[in-house]
């Protein structure tokens, strides 16, 4: 009888030990489980909408050039010098004077310049305030403006030496509404930005 209750015992024993040995298991499974979860939400978390930045760099870049246009002709009574010193990174410095004119191909090579330097911009901008919300998108947005300003005139100018002498608080002014308007449209128009994690994830 003794022998047979030490037996029950030890199979008692041996079952909760059993049951403690799965129960362990299955916590480190669902932690381990748990884990990949997070970081796989955590590789996702900066995705991008591709059509968004497109859409954000065409209209960003399109009212700052008004906006610049607009500035440099009521402050300079010159339209065309943003266009200038934007064309005289690829034509040369002899563009920017009045007195050279304002000739078509100087003006659409600035225009297209102006954009492709607001693609360039756009991206910095969106890699950076990407899915912060409305607020830091444009706070974040001015602010590197103003930053790409300060090396756009400082380290450009070591291979454009005529663009330091240009600086100006309409160029910067420029850069910062190009940053905020990247920043905020991004922002409204990204699919991806929402609470995360995502409710239901």
């Amino acid at each position: 009888m003794d022998n047979w209750r030490e037996d029950a015992t030890c199979q008692k024993g041996e079952g909760a030990s059993s049951t403690l040995d799965l129960r362990r298991a299955f916590s480190a499974d669902v932690h381990m489980e748990t884990i990949k979860t997070h970081r796989s939400r955590l590789l996702d978390r900066p995705h991008l909408d591709w059509r968004a930045y497109f859409v954000t760099a065409l209209v960003a870049g399109l009212t700052t050039l008004i906006a610049g246009l607009v500035l440099c002709g009521v402050v300079l009574g010159e339209p065309g010098f943003i266009l200038r010193v934007t064309a005289s990174l690829v034509l040369g410095p002899d563009v920017i004077p009045v007195t050279e004119g304002s000739t078509a191909l100087v003006l659409l090579i600035g225009v297209l310049l102006q954009f492709a330097l607001s693609f360039a911009y756009g991206l910095v901008i969106v890699l950076v305030i990407h899915r912060w919300g409305l607020l830091v998108g444009l706070v974040g947005g001015v602010l590197i403006g103003a930053a790409l300003y300060v090396i756009e005139i400082y380290a450009l100018s070591f291979f454009f030496p005529w663009i330091y002498p240009l600086r100006n608080w309409l160029l910067l002014l420029t850069h910062m509404i190009l940053g905020g308007l990247v920043g905020v449209v991004y922002e409204l128009l990204d699919k991806y930005d929402l609470p995360y994690p995502a409710s239901g994830a």
